[in-house]
């Protein structure tokens, strides 16, 4: 699959091509940010990314709600909801529904379709698996319900109270490090820990149901979302694949799109970030070689303009050798594996 021109090249070509080794400022448009065009005729056309896997459209569920949701029953009482983009879950007990994470784009639909699932039970637990708003703004559907208990991470709380987040609701019971606690019969078990958000992250556990929720890690069927999930800890993201393997689990909620996890998509998942991480540190020991070369190519007018271009040079090297041993694996490969590897070059330069 082609891989999108690299910014360094261009930057090459644009001092090969002029008397001088550096273009004067305003001489010329440059495009620093190797940007998708709508133009299908354009080198970096959207029409030259692959298309979803099959076996990945194979899994997509159907739409069966008429709020244009998909909700399925996983487990006796435990349901998955997504909306093709996010996912939550929630659990029907002897004494009341728990809701694990409100994404917004659910709205009022997340309520509609926790009556439709589980009609005349009461809402009695609400748990926040950290606390951004792309996840957990939509609470605000469930803000009117008396007595509700809001779960969350002391962290989470703290920052929170801090900074309130539109739609997030406040926490009233919050916890350091870990909780258990029993709703309905139903064992749940809250686990922090550090793999995407600032703060904090909870690892939500329901043994008997045999599923496990930690958000904004992995998107089953694909590779990770940009920057690994624009996570905040790359050590930690790439720790917790242990963590997550240690438990018990064949459903796995990541949090974005519609596809519910197993345990294979983690091991999937780690394989591929530990390829990343494994080449560019493959790459590495020729970061200083490369600089020299670049600095030289801009005539030493210009040591920031050699530095990023060294740094797109093992980005895109990186790239291009994921691209070429994935694109049959994991869908999208050729879209974020840039990302990826940019993302443990930084980590490189400042570990």
């Amino acid at each position: 699959m082609r891989y999108l021109t690299t910014v360094s090249a261009m930057a090459c070509v644009a001092v090969l091509t002029i008397p001088s080794p550096l273009t004067a400022a305003g001489d010329h448009a440059h495009n620093p940010a190797n940007t998708i065009s709508t133009d299908v005729g354009h080198p970096d056309s959207f029409r030259h990314f692959a298309p979803e896997l099959p076996a990945m459209q194979a899994r997509i569920p159907e739409a069966n709600t008429e709020f244009g949701l998909h909700v399925s029953e996983i487990e006796p009482g435990l349901f998955f909801i997504t909306d093709f983009i996010y996912q939550s879950a929630f659990l029907v007990t002897d004494e009341g529904v728990v809701v694990f994470d409100a994404p917004p784009s659910f709205g009022d639909r997340h309520r509609a379709v926790i009556e439709m699932s589980a009609p005349g039970v009461p809402i009695t637990h609400f748990i926040l698996s950290h606390k951004h708003a792309d996840h957990n703004g939509g609470g605000y559907a469930f803000g009117d319900i008396e007595g509700l208990t809001v779960i969350a991470a002391q962290a989470s709380a703290d920052s929170l109270a801090a900074n309130p987040l539109r739609g997030v609701l406040k926490p009233n019971q919050t916890f350091d490090e870990s909780l258990s606690l029993t709703v309905g019969g139903v064992p749940i078990e809250l686990q922090t820990a550090n793999f995407h958000a600032n703060d904090t992250d909870v690892i939500i556990h329901l043994p008997q149901q045999k599923f496990l929720m930690a958000i904004d890690t992995i998107t089953p069927g694909e590779a990770p979302f940009m920057n690994f999930g624009a996570t905040s800890n790359l050590e930690g993201y790439m720790a917790g694949f242990d963590t997550f393997l240690s438990y018990d689990f064949e459903h796995f909620l990541s949090g974005h799109v519609s596809v519910l996890g197993k345990r294979q998509d983690v091991e999937t998942a780690r394989d591929y970030a530990f390829d990343v991480r494994d080449t560019v540190y493959s790459l590495w020991p020729s970061f200083l070689e490369r600089f020299g070369a670049n600095i030289d190519l801009t005539g030493y007018q210009n040591g920031n303009l050699a530095y990023r271009m060294t740094m797109e040079d093992v980005r895109d090297e990186c790239a291009a050798q994921i691209i070429d041993r994935w694109e049959d694996k994991l869908s999208v490969v050729d879209l974020w594996a840039d990302s990826h590897c940019e993302t443990v070059v930084l980590h490189a330069i400042m570990h």
